[in-house]
């Protein structure tokens, strides 16, 4: 079922990832059965991934949608897709491997700890360790297929 590059195929339809986390699923057909059936399935993506994605405050998980795709021109095409408009879902979709921020001088502040414990802290470059993937899309994805 899963090949190279995030391109799955089965049950006669293709599921391109890319970039995640936007989920394309192409249909020959715009309203013949296999779409109409598609686009249910496209839905239950959706239900599911708003179901599996990580949680702080929920905006990501209820701004997922499923949306009709659309050709060169602007024209309705053959198809779904399943997304989140989330300027972060991408981020906490793939992850994030360690990285430096900088800011200007002293704009980074944080209570301290052990010797500093009960100051505020001043520092002008923080380094990151890095955020894990957490796929919701292509979790939901699987669970679908």
């Amino acid at each position: 079922m899963a090949g190279a590059g995030g391109v799955y195929t089965g049950g006669g339809a293709t599921v391109i990832m890319d970039p995640p986390p936007v989920v394309y699923v192409n249909v020959f057909h715009e309203g013949s059965g296999p779409a109409r059936f598609l686009k249910k399935k496209a839905e239950s993506v959706a239900l599911t991934a708003r179901v599996l994605a990580p949680r702080k405050t929920g905006f990501m998980a209820a701004n997922i949608f499923v949306d009709q795709n659309r050709n060169e021109k602007g024209q309705y095409a053959f198809g779904y897709r399943v997304y989140t408009p989330v300027y972060y879902g991408y981020y906490v979709h793939e992850g994030t491997g360690p990285h430096v921020m900088s800011k200007f001088p002293g704009t980074f502040r944080f209570a301290g700890t052990g010797a500093y414990f009960g100051q505020m802290v001043f520092t002008e470059v923080v380094r990151h360790p890095g955020t894990p993937a957490q796929p919701f899309l292509r979790d939901a994805l699987i669970a679908m297929a």
